[in-house]
């Protein structure tokens, strides 16, 4: 349930085309990428390239820490389809991003396709219109049924992430509502139902152009959902803080007396160990604050990823995390690690073993620890191993449930640590146990 615009677009007929028509084939995908990462360069977070299941390429590109990433594909005859989820950042990116596919139509030639009554057009008519009244009461109008629809939810116990791109992670949150600026309580949301400009604090990009609350919205999407409250372990981190940093710094020359993450700001400060222009003002406001108030940051507790193939596991917040060779799944900190492989397991006529053939093939050792959640049947065994000069413990175990088992080992410095490794296996669930029997 999200806002957006789905636009198809064609080259316009030119000069020096020999009468042929131009068609967005994987190598105009790749000019309009390098057209859009030059002119869009402060917003780019990042693009990457897929294939759709018939193998045609298509691209994602990411301009916003809180907004799923742009779709650029080829669809029929050559053309070119454009596809962005805007709901979740919220207005003003929603007008960052018609504005620049105008200006990259008018440079690359492009007419776009737009027909609020046909299969390509922009769901709050500004495209079409840009008409930015439209534009605030269509969002205003989402945002009432979305309420509607999360206390719904919510009264049955679920968690609901609200106007946050699509991810992988459960957090650790005791109120019911998760957004990308911090989690609300189910009172907040009836009174958003009756008023939604109540809901305005959960978008990071309310208001056009690049003033303040943009710079500071960007900062807290990074702060509440990426950054790992501790000294960063890996260049990325540190990058990622040094980011968070500036955009705060930005943010703050632009308007002081915006509503800053006080202490957050100085914890920044002391991972980077770094100078800072506005250290004193922050450390007037911290001074002032009440303690009592939750700090910014989903990660300082722990969180449920989502492993792929229908498996999931509780970790600690703080953890790096790796993909290693395509399907092993790799976390970390400074004395302890895992890594977990999922693999589907089927019989030669193609039909899922249960749980207790694929341990039987997948033999642990004579005597394992024995688990079972659920439809879930899991077996490990604790060894010490040694390397270099250094001695650790390792939990090496495996979760079976119907077609489909995880591998997964642990490793751990502090002997005192076994009792972690045991809830980290423990953890391991699988879909199937929340799927109602056909």
């Amino acid at each position: 349930m999200s806002l957006g615009l789905y636009l198809k677009g064609q080259f316009l007929p030119s000069e020096d085309s020999d009468g042929e028509p131009q068609i967005f084939d994987r190598a105009k995908l790749e000019d309009l990428e390098r057209w859009i990462s030059n002119v869009a360069n402060d917003e780019l977070e990042w693009t990457q390239w897929s294939e759709d299941e018939e193998g045609a390429p298509f691209l994602m590109v990411a301009l916003h820490p809180g907004a799923e990433p742009i779709m650029l594909s080829t669809i029929e005859n050559g053309n070119l389809l454009v596809s962005a989820a805007t709901s979740s950042a919220g207005p003003g990116y929603h007008i960052f991003v018609c504005d620049l596919l105008r200006k990259l139509g008018q440079v690359m030639h492009i007419e776009w396709i737009s027909d609020i009554d046909g299969d390509y057009f922009d769901e709050t008519g500004y495209f079409e219109t840009g008409d930015r009244d439209k534009l605030y009461s269509e969002f205003d109008n989402w945002i009432r049924s979305l309420a509607r629809t999360v206390q719904d939810l919510a009264r049955e116990g679920a968690k609901f992430h609200m106007a946050m791109p699509i991810d992988s992670y459960q957090f650790d949150v005791t109120l019911p509502i998760l957004t990308q600026m911090g989690p609300r309580s189910f009172d907040w949301i009836k009174a958003v139902e009756q008023d939604p400009a109540k809901a305005r604090g959960i978008f990071p990009w309310w208001e056009g152009g690049h003033g303040a609350e943009y710079y500071l919205g960007r900062a807290l999407c990074h702060m509440w959902y990426t950054v790992r409250w501790r000294p960063p372990l890996v260049e990325l981190e540190a990058e990622l803080l040094t980011l968070c940093l500036q955009y705060l710094e930005t943010a703050f020359s632009l308007d002081p007396d915006l509503d800053y993450p006080w202490r957050e700001w100085a914890e920044i400060v002391d991972y980077l160990e770094c100078e800072c222009e506005y250290i004193e003002d922050v450390k007037r406001k911290i001074e002032l604050m009440d303690t009592d108030e939750m700090l910014v940051g989903y990660r300082r507790r722990s969180l449920r990823k989502d492993l792929g193939g229908g498996w999931s596991i509780a970790l600690p917040g703080d953890f790096v995390e790796e993909l290693e060779e395509g399907q092993t799944f790799l976390a970390y900190d400074e004395t302890k690690n895992l890594r977990v492989t999922c693999m589907t397991a089927s019989d030669t006529t193609g039909q899922p073993l249960d749980a207790v053939e694929i341990l039987t093939k997948i033999k642990v050792m004579d005597d394992p620890l024995k688990h079972e959640r659920g439809k879930i049947i899991a077996r490990a065994f604790f060894e010490k191993a040694q390397e270099d000069d250094a001695t650790f413990w390792m939990l090496r175990g495996v979760c079976a449930c119907l077609g489909s088992f995880a591998q997964i080992t642990i490793c751990y410095e502090d002997e005192r640590d076994r009792d972690w490794a045991l809830d980290v296996w423990h953890s391991l669930d699988h879909k199937q146990n929340y799927q109602q029997d056909q």
